[in-house]
């Protein structure tokens, strides 16, 4: 995991709306909703798998959520604000309720109950996705000023989903298939993945991002590697084809799986080579790096593609 601190994204909301208002009207997609971000943070994450900022805790559940199915994968749910992020967001400990991940979960509702509030270090996998945005055809402008949110679950595209630190609490846990909870079958989650629209356009400073509302968060399925995965600062990436878990193919174009270092995925990942398969749960979020490409080989044009995004992988199954 990277230790260094990011530089503050610093965006002028002013910059950001005159994109917004200069290529709102540009046939975005019917009810989209817009996410205006700025170059500098592309460029910066695109290649990352995870971030650590500093971040004030507002609300967050009072204990963790049950275990079942899709998004009730015993996590404890967050929000608040970072400067460095610049945007509405929440934070995810997945698998709070983990004994061994008491001590963060403490430790949040510690932060929450401060009256004045003080930062808290918090360190996870970045979570670009549409999965709460706001409705209708609602817009988020990176770095205008940040509502301290009413709930939990505020209107959202970016979250820190999974967490692996809060200050000087780890969390062990997050990062292995959990007990008795049940995600989407590849079929389901795949084929609507790979049918996401998005519209993008970018000037020298931004880019506006348009797509629909996502769903089906955790999926379970077989990756077959196209080749050994490669190290990055924070963690690996590796590109695979998607299977079902009887090996039957899903998505036959490789599609780009994130693997945070220091958790039990990146130590297993590490060792494997072009042709293995592994048996994984993960959820989806924006592949920035494909974004980044197609935005600048458009110089300037609108883009409209199926979206491009990239799988998070929370835990691998025994063999």
């Amino acid at each position: 995991m990277n230790t260094g601190r990011p530089r503050p994204i610093g965006f002028k909301a002013a910059c950001a709306f005159a994109l917004f208002a200069a290529i709102a009207a540009a046939g975005q997609l019917h009810a989209a909703s817009k996410l205006v971000l700025k170059n500098a943070f592309i460029e910066k994450y695109k290649n990352r798998v995870t971030v650590e900022i500093d971040f004030k805790v507002d609300h967050a559940h009072p204990k963790p959520n049950p275990i079942s199915a899709d998004g009730e994968d015993g996590d404890l749910h967050f929000s608040g604000r970072a400067p460095d992020v610049g945007l509405p967001m929440v934070a995810e400990i997945v698998n709070a309720v983990a004994p061994a991940q008491k001590a963060a979960v403490d430790l949040v509702h510690q932060k929450e109950k401060e009256q004045k509030k003080q930062n808290v270090r918090l360190a996870g996998v970045w979570r670009l996705w549409f999965e709460h945005p706001p409705a209708g055809q609602g817009q988020q402008i990176q770095g205008q000023t940040i509502p301290i949110p009413e709930n939990t679950n505020p209107d959202h595209v970016f979250e820190l989903h999974p967490l692996t630190a809060i200050g000087d609490k780890t969390v062990p846990k997050s990062f292995a298939v959990i007990p008795k909870f049940t995600a989407y079958d590849a079929d389901t989650a795949f084929g609507y993945y790979e049918k996401l629209p998005l519209a993008a356009k970018a000037n020298a400073s931004a880019t506006l991002l348009s797509s629909v509302k996502a769903k089906y968060n955790y999926a379970e399925f077989v990756i077959e590697l196209t080749s050994a995965a490669a190290p990055v600062e924070d963690g690996f990436f590796a590109l695979a084809k998607v299977l079902d878990r009887e090996g039957n193919t899903v998505v036959d174009n490789a599609r780009r799986m994130a693997f945070p270092q220091g958790t039990s995925p990146a130590a297993i990942i590490k060792s494997r080579k072009k042709g293995d398969r592994l048996h994984v749960i993960g959820i989806p979020r924006l592949n920035l790096e494909r974004i980044s490409a197609l935005t600048k080989s458009a110089g300037g044009a609108e883009v409209k593609v199926n979206l491009p995004y990239e799988m998070i992988i929370v835990g691998v199954f025994p063999n």
